[in-house]
């Protein structure tokens, strides 16, 4: 929360975005008390599922705007916390920076952040690597920070190709990216689950189906496939921000929804007991693959499951609304993936796998040479 007092805004109106960041963040680093500083007190040992959760607050843009937290900043209310996360990285021999995905073009704010955190952590002299991300950024402030940024660390880690070629066209340095698959596909699954004929799991990406004005639609996929014959059944892997869209569906057309408080590895399993499964959320497409069912897949706002199925070289297309005749699409894939179940859910799992391990090896000796 320390961070929440800057804010791209302040760059952008800078002569100099670049400049204006280094600025901040070689301020940040000067802040740091040195390794030997109190160490944070060890995180509770309790994994928090997304179902666990409490629902978003009320008014979630309104309470964006006025950014309370941000002024709580500035006033040092967070400033005890953040030394002590600067001590930590002063103790680390590796810095490692998870975005998970969070550079697209929708939200750019989450994505400053998580750069601040690696320039700062590369100014304090500790080796410092950012990895499993698609790089699908609008916002010309990033645009003209990352390259230089990304030039100064040890190791950049990208999810695909499509997204290395973005990087080369904003200016980006190759020299030391490496591409990787999602490092979910080296997830393991659970014991596997009886088979559930009939029924397709269905997971919606509700934040950018909304954003981009398509949400209602998705009442018309799951009639489609309702009258197609298959019963539907709702999942996510992020069950907070697609709750109350859910909730809608289950009332106005019959559904359920499974998967509360299940970990990936149940949750790969639940996925692989469908007939198939359809998802607008890439790490359910993933899991589903791991779990041994075939995946209807939906793009979202960026080009993160194309790129997926792209670095895969799976051969089916990625249906992208809000174009004319995707909702068709959807069941009409759905159907043809429900024909050929067994023998599509044996090709995807055969090269999901192995590009999990390869993902998992290849970023673990790049950044592992630093450890």
């Amino acid at each position: 929360p320390h961070l929440l007092q800057y804010t791209l805004s302040q760059l952008a109106r800078s002569r100099d975005p670049y400049r204006a960041f280094d600025d901040l963040t070689t301020r940040l680093a000067r802040l740091a008390p040195g390794p030997g500083a109190e160490q944070a007190p060890d995180p509770a040992p309790r994994i928090m599922l997304d179902e666990a959760i409490p629902v978003p607050v009320r008014f979630p843009e309104l309470r964006k705007r006025l950014n309370l937290r941000g002024w709580i900043a500035r006033i040092g209310g967070y400033r005890h916390s953040y030394l002590q996360r600067l001590a930590a990285c002063q103790r680390a021999r590796l810095v490692v920076v998870n975005p998970a995905g969070e550079f697209y073009p929708r939200e750019p704010e989450p994505a400053f952040y998580h750069l601040i955190d690696a320039h700062v952590s590369h100014k304090l002299g500790v080796p410092t690597a950012i990895v499993n991300h698609t790089m699908d950024i609008e916002d010309a402030t990033l645009r003209a920070i990352i390259p230089k940024v990304y030039r100064e660390l040890d190791l950049v880690g990208f999810r695909d190709t499509t997204s290395v070629q973005a990087f080369r066209e904003m200016g980006g340095d190759l020299g030391n990216v490496v591409v990787a698959p999602d490092l979910a596909l080296a997830s393991r699954t659970a014991a596997t689950l009886p088979r559930r004929p009939g029924e397709v799991a269905v997971a919606i990406n509700v934040p950018e189906a909304a954003a981009r004005g398509y949400a209602g639609r998705w009442f018309d996929v799951i009639r489609g496939l309702q009258a197609a014959g298959h019963r539907v059944v709702l999942v996510s892997n992020e069950a907070p921000s697609d709750h109350a869209f859910y909730e809608q569906l289950k009332k106005q057309l019959g559904v359920s929804m499974e998967g509360a408080s299940l970990d990936y590895d149940r949750y790969a399993a639940l996925l692989g007991a469908f007939d198939l499964v359809v998802t607008s959320r890439m790490h359910t497409a993933i899991l589903a693959m791991v779990g041994g069912a075939p995946v209807v897949p939906v793009e979202g706002a960026s080009f993160k499951i194309t790129g997926l199925f792209q670095e895969l070289r799976l051969p089916v297309e990625v249906i992208r609304p809000p174009a004319d005749g995707w909702v068709e699409a959807v069941v009409a894939q759905a159907n043809t993936a429900r024909s050929r179940r067994d023998t599509l859910a044996a090709d995807r799992h055969g090269k999901s796998a192995p590009a999990g391990e390869d993902a998992h090896r290849l970023t673990g000796q790049r950044v592992g040479r630093h450890g």
